[in-house]
C-alpha cells in the first residue's frame, strides 16, 4: 500500500503564492489611477482585510479541510442550490483572472518584443495552457517553486533598486507627486483605490483547492505566508512608483508600469 505524498509548506505556498504575489504587476498601475499618491494606503487597507479573511478562512476549510474552497464550504452547511451559485462564480472569477493575466503577461512581452500581437499572442498563451490541461498535465511543485523564488527575488531586485533610485534623486519626484491635487476627496479616493486593490487579493482561495494535497497543519501556513507577501510587496511597490515615476506616467503605462518602472 503506497502512501500519498502530501505537499510541505514551502511547495504548497509555491504554488498558491505565484498566484496571488503576481498581481503587483498590475494592481499597482490601476491603484494609483485612482487613488494616487495615496494608492499604497488603499493597498494596505486591503492587507488589513486579508487579513480578517484570512482567520474566518483557515477556521472553515480547517473544519473541512476537503478540496472545494467556498464550494466545499457551501454544500456542507447550506442547499446544493447555493453551493452550485458559488461555484459558477468561482469559475467565472478564474475565468476573467485567466483573461487578465495571459494578457498583462503578453503586454509585458511586447514591451520586449514589439512586433509580438497582444491580443493574437493572448489568445495562443490561454490555448496552450487549455491543450496542457485537456493532455492531463498536472503542475510541478518543483517548476512551481523555481517561479515563486524567481518572482520573488526579481520583486525585491526592482523594489530595491527604486528606492536606491528615489534616494539617490533626494526623493524630488515623491515630493512631486505627493504634492499633486487629488481628484474629489481623500477618502472618496481611498475608497476606490481600496475597490480596485481588491482584484490583487485574487488566488487567496486557491490553496484551499489543494487542501488535501497538503500535509497536515500546511494550510494556515500558506494563508499566513500568502497574506506577509501580498501586505508587504504590494504596498511597498506602489510606493516605490510613487518615488519614481511621475503620476502624469502612470496612464500611458498601465499594462506595463512595473517595466517602466524599471526602465
Amino acid at each position: 500500500m503506497s502512501s500519498h505524498k502530501k505537499l510541505k509548506e514551502f511547495a504548497a505556498t509555491a504554488i498558491c503564492g505565484n498566484d496571488i504575489t503576481s498581481s503587483c504587476l498590475y494592481v499597482s498601475a490601476l491603484a494609483i489611477m485612482y487613488a494616487g499618491q495615496y494608492a499604497w494606503i488603499s493597498l494596505l487597507i486591503v492587507a488589513g482585510v486579508l487579513f480578517l479573511f484570512r482567520k474566518i478562512y483557515g477556521e472553515a476549510v480547517g473544519a473541512l479541510p476537503l478540496n472545494g474552497g467556498a464550494y466545499n464550504i457551501l454544500l456542507n452547511t447550506t442547499s446544493k442550490s447555493n453551493a452550485s451559485i458559488a461555484a459558477c462564480l468561482t469559475i467565472l472569477s478564474y475565468m476573467a483572472t485567466a483573461v487578465l493575466s495571459a494578457s498583462e503577461a503578453m503586454h509585458y512581452l511586447h514591451s520586449l518584443v514589439s512586433s509580438i500581437p497582444v491580443f493574437w499572442a493572448t489568445i495562443g498563451l490561454l490555448t496552450f495552457f487549455l491543450v496542457l490541461i485537456m493532455s492531463g498535465i498536472k503542475e510541478s511543485s518543483n517548476v512551481a517553486i523555481f517561479i515563486f523564488v524567481f518572482h520573488l527575488a526579481s520583486m525585491i531586485f526592482l523594489i530595491g533598486s527604486g528606492i536606491w533610485f528615489a534616494y539617490s534623486n533626494n526623493f524630488d519626484i515623491m515630493s512631486i507627486n505627493f504634492s499633486q491635487p487629488i481628484e474629489g476627496s481623500i477618502p472618496v479616493a481611498l475608497f476606490l483605490g481600496f475597490s480596485t486593490a481588491m482584484l490583487g487579493i485574487s488566488g487567496f482561495e486557491s490553496s484551499a483547492n489543494f487542501v488535501e494535497e497538503q500535509e497536515p497543519g500546511v494550510f494556515r501556513k500558506t494563508l499566513r505566508n500568502m497574506w506577509i507577501a501580498v501586505s508587504v510587496i504590494n504596498p511597498l511597490m506602489a510606493l516605490v512608483i510613487i518615488g519614481v515615476v511621475p503620476l502624469i506616467e502612470v496612464g500611458a503605462h498601465k499594462e506595463t508600469l512595473l517595466s517602466h518602472l524599471g526602465n
